[in-house]
């Protein structure tokens, strides 16, 4: 056998092959929600120590709100991303904090340094089914949230497990 020869030249691409099948569209989010507050002068002042309401609801899965009260369950155990917000026009010194099953968590409060503005959070909590989730004002402090048309608060959760 003799000594191999130098390679030719690359020849031309082939025609591209047929589209595959489409796969399975993903499961999506197991459980998230949200829910606002569109504040009137009767439920705008929430007083120290009380939760705040959420008079309408967002999308919900997995995740239960009646409009008008303060309560959001949970209906499936797991990891929980919390996103919360309020926006004040009145409770410097006020303190917004997400509670479970109505004892604050820790890992929550944010205070209000000026008279007027926007509180925001984000937590990462784990929940057990029927956990009862509300945002409290946890402070001795009233606030007073914007009236409608503006949003005076707003919370959503997202199952992350």
């Amino acid at each position: 056998t003799g000594v191999t020869g130098v390679t030719g030249a690359t020849g031309a691409t082939g025609a591209t092959g047929a589209t595959g099948e489409t796969g399975a569209t993903g499961a999506g989010l197991a459980a998230q929600g949200y829910v606002y507050e569109l504040a009137t002068i009767a439920d705008s002042t929430v007083v120290g120590g009380a939760d705040v309401p959420f008079s309408n609801n967002g999308p919900l899965t997995g995740i239960t709100h009646t409009p008008s009260t303060t309560t959001i369950t949970v209906t499936s155990a797991g990891t929980y991303e919390i996103n919360y917000g309020i926006s004040i026009t009145a409770g410097v010194g006020s303190q917004i904090a997400i509670a479970v099953n109505g004892t604050v968590d820790a890992s929550t409060p944010i205070t209000a340094l000026v008279a007027t503005g926007e509180l925001f959070g984000s937590a990462i909590i784990t929940l057990a089914a029927g956990d009862v989730i509300t945002l409290r004002n946890n402070s001795a402090t009233p606030l007073v949230m914007t009236l409608a048309p503006g949003v005076g608060s707003q919370l959503t959760i997202k199952k992350l497990d």
